[in-house]
C-alpha cells in the first residue's frame, strides 16, 4: 500500500510533526476555530430563533450568477488575454453589497439554528445553465487574473506575487455538479481578488508600486488589514460550507504523536502493505481521526462499501483550495504588513486552525499530483475513485475508514487503479523548490505564534526548517526524495 493514501486520512496530525502532545500543550489548546458563537438562550430552546439573516443570505446566494456579465480583458481589475466570446463571469459585488452579504452570513452563522438552515440551503444543487456557465467562466478569468497580477507585481519576483498565484482555483468542467455553497465561495473569491487589486493599486499608485516595502509602511496598515479581513472571511465561510468548522480536530489527538508522525514521515516511498503491529500505542488516535476525515471529505458508507462521488470530491476540493489560498494570502499580508494579533479584532487562530491548514495543503497538493499523473496518462483513475478503491480494498482498509482498527490489522494497496502511480509521488514533491516547503512551514509557525498555542512548536519547526543538509530536517528530507 502506498502510505500517501493513509496520509489523506491522517493528515491533520502532520501539523504537529515535531512535537509530542504533552499535558502542558493540551492545557493551552484553544477551542475550535469557528469564528462564530451560538446564542445560549436560543440553543437551549428558551426563545424562538430569528431566521431572518439565514433567509436573507440564502436569497442573495441563490441569485449569484443569474446576472452574470460577459467576460472581457479587464480580468477583475488586471488586463488579461481576451476571454473567448460568450464567456460569462460573476460580477464583483459593490462594497455595499459585500457588507450586506457578510453581515447576513455572520449573523446566520452566529446561531446554531440559523447556521443549520443556511447550510442546508447551500447544499442545494445549481441547475440554472446561466449560473453554471458563470461559475466556469469565473474560474477561467480568475486564474488568468492571478497570472497577470503576478507579472505586474514586480515581474513575479515579489513574495506577494508568488502567494497570490497560489489562489488559483480548480477548473470547473462541463457536467460538473455545483451547489449554491460553491457559488457563494466563488463570489467571495471574486470579491477578494477584485478588492485586493483595487487596494494594492491604491497603496502603490500602480500595481508595480505595491512593493513588499510599501505593504510594510505603517501608513498602509489599515489597507493591508482590509485585504486580510477579506481573506480570512473567505476562509471561514469555506470552513462552514465544507463542514470543517464544526470539527475540533485537536480534541481527537492523544499522547505520543511524535512517534506516530516520525513513522509516517518516512512514507513517501512505495510499499506493498502497512502492518499495524508496531502502532498499538497510536491506534486510538488513528481510529478517532480517520472517520472524522472520511466524513468531512463527503465519503459515505452504505453498510458494505464506502462511496465517494465525483461531485462530493470536487466540492470538497474547491473549499479546501479556497481555505488554503485565502489563509496563505492573509498570512503573507500579515507578514509583509507587520500585522500583529493585537492589530486584529477578530483573529480566531487556534490549534484547530493549524491542523485544518495542514489538511488543506495536503488535499490540494495530492490533487495537483493527480493532475500531473493524468496529464501524462489520460486514462488515470479519478481521485475520488482512487480513495474509494483504497477504503474498500480489504477488511483492514475498511476498518481504517470506520475507526475500528486493531494492532493485528494490515492496510493494503488498492487494486483497479490505472494510469496513476504513487511511486511518482517523491518526484512530484521534488518538482517544487525547497523554498516552497519552507513557506508552508512558515505559515504553520505564523498560525501558531498568532494563536499563542505553544512556543515549543515554533521552536521545533524552526529547527526542522533550518537544519543543515546532514541533519534530520527539511533539507535532508527534500534531498532524499
Amino acid at each position: 500500500m502506498k502510505r500517501v493514501l493513509v496520509l489523506v486520512l491522517l493528515v491533520p496530525i502532520l501539523a504537529l510533526t515535531m512535537i509530542s502532545c504533552d499535558a502542558d500543550m493540551r492545557s493551552n489548546i484553544a477551542n475550535l476555530m469557528d469564528g462564530f458563537g451560538g446564542n445560549v438562550y436560543e440553543d437551549a430552546g428558551f426563545i424562538v430563533a430569528n431566521t431572518a439573516q439565514a433567509e436573507a443570505a440564502a436569497v442573495i446566494v441563490a441569485a449569484i450568477g443569474t446576472d452574470a456579465e460577459d467576460a472581457d480583458a479587464d480580468g477583475f481589475g488586471v488586463t488579461i488575454p481576451a476571454p473567448a466570446v460568450g464567456t460569462k463571469v460573476l460580477a464583483p459585488q459593490s462594497e455595499a453589497e459585500q457588507t450586506v452579504l457578510k453581515d447576513n452570513l455572520g449573523d446566520a452563522f452566529n446561531s446554531d439554528t440559523q447556521k443549520e438552515q443556511l447550510l442546508e440551503e447551500l447544499k442545494k444543487p445549481v441547475t440554472d445553465p446561466t449560473q453554471i456557465a458563470a461559475a466556469q467562466g469565473t474560474v477561467e478569468v480568475f486564474n488568468a487574473t492571478l497570472d497577470a497580477l503576478k507579472t505586474q507585481l514586480g515581474s513575479g519576483d515579489t513574495e506577494l506575487g508568488k502567494t497570490l498565484e497560489k489562489l488559483k482555483l480548480p477548473v470547473i468542467a462541463s457536467g460538473d455538479d455545483l451547489t449554491h455553497g460553491d457559488m457563494l465561495a466563488l463570489q467571495l473569491m471574486t470579491d477578494l481578488i477584485s478588492n485586493t487589486v483595487a487596494t494594492l493599486t491604491e497603496i502603490g499608485g500602480t500595481l508595480a508600486g505595491a512593493t513588499d516595502a510599501a505593504l510594510g509602511d505603517p501608513a498602509n496598515k489599515d489597507k493591508v488589514l482590509s485585504i486580510i479581513d477579506d481573506a480570512l472571511f473567505a476562509a471561514e465561510v469555506a470552513e462552514q460550507i465544507s463542514g470543517a468548522a464544526s470539527i475540533d480536530f485537536t480534541g481527537l489527538l492523544v499522547d505520543d504523536l511524535e512517534g506516530l508522525l516520525n513513522r509516517g514521515a518516512r512514507g513517501t516511498r512505495a510499499v506493498e502493505t502497512i502492518a499495524l503491529t508496531d502502532a498499538e500505542d497510536f491506534i486510538g488516535t488513528i481510529n478517532a481521526l480517520a472517520p472524522t476525515i472520511v466524513e468531512l471529505m463527503g465519503i459515505t458508507y452504505d453498510g458494505t462499501n464506502f462511496i465517494y462521488t465525483n461531485a462530493k470530491y470536487k466540492s470538497f476540493l474547491l473549499n479546501q483550495q479556497i481555505y488554503r489560498s485565502s489563509m496563505e494570502q492573509a498570512l503573507k499580508m500579515m507578514e509583509l504588513g507587520n500585522i500583529a494579533k493585537s492589530d486584529m479584532d477578530n483573529l480566531n487562530f487556534d490549534t484547530s486552525t493549524l491542523v485544518k491548514y495542514a489538511l488543506s495543503v495536503f488535499i490540494t497538493e495530492h490533487h495537483a499530483f493527480w493532475e500531473s499523473e493524468e496529464a501524462s496518462d489520460a486514462t488515470a483513475t479519478d481521485p475520488n475513485v482512487i480513495i474509494a478503491l483504497y477504503l474498500n480494498d480489504s477488511a483492514g482498509n475498511k476498518k481504517l475508514g470506520l475507526g475500528t482498527l486493531t494492532k493485528d490489522d494490515v492496510l493494503t494497496q488498492p487494486t483497479g487503479i490505472t494510469g496513476f502511480d504513487y511511486a511518482n509521488w517523491p518526484t512530484f514533491l521534488k518538482n517544487n523548490s525547497l523554498d516552497y516547503y519552507k513557506a508552508i512551514i512558515n505559515n504553520i509557525i505564523r498560525i501558531n505564534d498568532a494563536a499563542g498555542i505553544t512556543a515549543e512548536l515554533s521552536t521545533e519547526l524552526i529547527k526542522f526548517r533550518d537544519a543543515a543538509s546532514t541533519e534530520d530536517g527539511l533539507t535532508k528530507w527534500y534531498n532524499e526524495l
